[in-house]
């Protein structure tokens, strides 16, 4: 086996692996023999087949596989002899010898590597990056208690239409009847077109026009029970609507209730407490976005001092080739701005993992998915869960590859960003 490499720019080059007779004949003999005592057929005993007809019926894929293998094998060990560090895996030349595997003895292929950069990235205190701290407002306190009330409100019967009633409704025209379907008038954009259904009650009727009411197709499917590429077929946009059921939404009432069901029984008695625990809240997800920015500004400044330079089209090729076609190259050249910065800063995240010698823990995917699933639960308003129903939680989302590979992602950027917080200056703006 001959292997020449071919430097086709800084940042790739190509490598040629030349194959005799000699370099694949033993192996390719080894496996026959390998596949002849297994082999059951009809006529003869396990193992006796004659190697003439192993041969017609195995031989030429068999050749394939041990020559891939030897070329793979070849490729590995040449890179490591000389030190050949390559991003992605080696692609198949785009011109190459043709090959006739039922005559040629001797085979030749060129693959073009896409050679790792150098990533010149050092994190200490030359480095400056600012920290953005968001102070608790007044407004902040007043918006999320708000929030509260109306995220644990709920909807009540009422007499008569007010301008945000959700209602239930029968609709009319001719013959044709709508049974039970449901008009929220918030989505009604013009005071002018609520108007009439104000000051309406129960079994009350008002003729408008359903083009004029809802300007969204998808609102006025909804209203006609019908999916939004059926419009088209509605000729007469005018109906009745019989007013059935009036619904208005009341926000919560701040009571011990409330805060019982919030942060548990006897844990807030009082407003000033009920205040406090959402500054906390507040204050934690201001700390949260201020922590977020400064990620976002840690890998700009990153990848900008590294200056890393890629081998853009064989990257484009790798992305193409390597999904299976699952993207076409138009996609690829669509998205591909985005996925290179995302590239550098997987290859400066490394170099930093290598730096401070870090390494990433059941601990760190653990914590990582408490906070993911502490945020989860915070969104619906769950605000007061238990460490060890988190950790649970946490247990469950390891359980599963896809999150696992996920969770890992997120751990080795937190503890990346961690260091590099640790040991850069870092600027605190306060907001």
């Amino acid at each position: 086996m001959n292997i020449t490499k071919k430097q086709l720019d800084d940042l790739s080059l190509q490598v040629t692996v030349s194959l005799e007779e000699v370099d694949y004949n033993e192996k390719v003999r080894k496996a026959l023999n390998d596949i002849r005592r297994k082999l059951e057929i009809k006529g003869f005993r396990k193992g006796m087949v004659p190697m003439g007809i192993v041969q017609k019926m195995y031989g030429k894929s068999t050749l394939l596989e041990q020559v891939q293998t030897i070329v793979s094998q070849g490729i590995d060990d040449y890179m490591k002899q000389e030190e050949i560090h390559i991003i992605g895996e080696p692609l198949a030349a785009e011109e190459q010898a043709e090959i006739n595997w039922d005559v040629d003895k001797e085979f030749s292929f060129s693959f073009d590597l896409m050679l790792a950069p150098d990533v010149p990235v050092t994190v200490n205190k030359e480095l400056h990056i600012p920290y953005i701290q968001k102070k608790v407002t007044d407004k902040q306190v007043e918006e999320y208690r708000k929030g509260l009330l109306d995220q644990h409100g709920t909807m009540d019967e009422a007499e008569n239409v007010e301008k945000d009633d959700f209602l239930k409704v029968d609709l009319k025209q001719g013959e044709r009847v709508i049974s039970d379907t449901y008009l929220n008038l918030k989505t009604v954009e013009k005071q002018k077109d609520k108007k009439p259904f104000i000051g309406q009650t129960v079994n009350g009727t008002v003729e408008a026009d359903i083009n004029t009411l809802l300007s969204k197709d998808t609102d006025r499917a909804a209203l006609l029970q019908i999916k939004p590429e059926e419009l088209k077929d509605e000729k007469d946009p005018v109906f009745v609507f019989t007013i059935k059921e009036i619904k208005r939404f009341a926000p919560a009432l701040e009571n011990q209730e409330l805060y019982d069901k919030l942060y548990g029984p006897g844990n807030v008695v009082s407003s000033e407490a009920f205040l406090e625990k959402i500054k906390e809240q507040i204050d934690r997800n201001n700390q949260g976005e201020s922590n977020y920015r400064f990620g976002q500004d840690a890998k700009n400044i990153l990848i900008e001092k590294a200056g890393i330079k890629l081998p853009e089209e064989l990257l484009k090729r790798w992305l193409y080739e390597g999904n299976d076609g699952k993207f076409t190259m138009e996609q690829i050249e669509k998205d591909f701005p985005a996925f290179l910065e995302d590239f550098r800063w997987q290859l400066v995240r490394e170099t930093v993992m290598k730096q401070g010698e870090l390494k990433v823990e059941k601990e760190d995917m653990i914590e990582s998915a408490m906070v993911m699933a502490r945020y989860q639960f915070a969104m619906y308003g769950l605000t007061d869960v238990s460490d060890e129903h988190l950790v649970s939680f946490a247990e469950s989302m390891l359980a599963n590859e896809k999150e696992a590979r996920n969770l890992y992602e997120r751990a080795e950027e937190n503890k990346v960003i961690s260091y590099i917080r640790e040991n850069v200056s870092v600027d605190i703006k306060e907001e």
